[in-house]
């Protein structure tokens, strides 16, 4: 899908292949009023941030090729950008709504509250909050703006109820057993600091790189990026950094035929034996059988 794609109804592109007809904000924001085909995928990876509203039937998904979640009628499903996605279950009746928003765009809407986004994802690993009522609201809301052909203060109007919908999401984050605010002692440029951390992580193609090159990156030291990032998550960057890795080298090992020599190459190991050895220490298992296992593509 290209810039051209201004507001309006537009057919799904070559990266959504397979999702239903969806409504875009300048690539930034889509609404997919059906994600049947997409979630009966054999597997969803993506730059851009999702939320799901499971309207109907169940869903069981793996995430990050480790860690299964269940999404039930009526909840909402937060998938953060980059992360590895696998259906695992999916009932006959599923019903699934979706946002699909990139990294720049929900930080221009949340402003300094990304921070309890990334924190829930990243740290506690919260994926699944409760949508209630205010989620079909707001799915009928956007609907009625651009049904409705309105023209000049749309994309305004669906901008700012974004916001409202995204902030009441990360209230039902805060609301969780798992997460309060009060236990976070970083300042607000600590959390800067580290939402970069994480950006720049993502966007790396070979992560397996010791914390002084993001330390460098982001004109630091290696002991100030290990301050900030166990104050702000509770995890050293080298915690972070070999999760990242491991999710790598598990999307290469299901959904590719490239070999465990080539997979090291492009991960950034010296050499196979040096990440087959790594891969058993993270994951309890060797390259190989991981990928006998579990391959998706053949």
């Amino acid at each position: 899908m290209t810039s051209s794609a201004a507001l309006g109804h537009q057919e799904t592109g070559e990266k959504y292949s397979g999702f239903a007809p969806i409504i875009a904000i300048e690539n930034e924001v889509f609404f997919l009023d059906n994600l049947q085909d997409a979630v009966k995928a054999s597997n969803y990876r993506s730059e851009y941030n999702a939320i799901l509203h499971c309207r109907e039937g169940r869903l069981i998904i793996e995430m990050g090729g480790n860690q299964q979640v269940v999404v039930k009628k009526g909840q909402l499903m937060l998938i953060p950008a980059n992360k590895l996605v696998q259906p695992m279950m999916v009932s006959t009746d599923i019903e699934v709504g979706a946002l699909i928003i990139s990294d720049s765009a929900l930080k221009s809407v949340l402003g300094s509250e990304i921070n309890i986004w990334n924190r829930a994802m990243y740290t506690k690993q919260i994926y699944v909050v409760d949508g209630q009522q205010w989620t079909y609201g707001f799915e009928n809301y956007t609907k009625s703006i651009f049904d409705g052909g309105m023209l000049h203060l749309h994309k305004q109007l669906v901008m700012a109820f974004l916001r409202a919908y995204l902030l009441t999401i990360c209230e039902a984050l805060i609301r969780t057993e798992k997460m309060s605010l009060c236990d976070d002692s970083s300042n607000l440029r600590e959390k800067a600091i580290f939402n970069d951390f994480l950006e720049l992580l993502s966007q790396q193609k070979q992560k397996h790189q010791p914390v002084c090159y993001y330390a460098n990156a982001l004109c630091i030291t290696p002991k100030h990026l290990s301050t900030i990032c166990r104050r702000v998550s509770g995890k050293a960057p080298t915690k972070w950094i070999t999760e990242s890795v491991m999710e790598d080298c598990y999307t290469l090992l299901r959904n590719t035929s490239l070999s465990i020599k080539e997979i090291s190459n492009r991960l950034g190991f010296p050499n196979s034996s040096f990440f087959g050895q790594y891969f058993r220490e993270q994951s309890g298992t060797t390259p190989l059988k991981y990928r006998t296992e579990h391959r998706t593509i053949i």
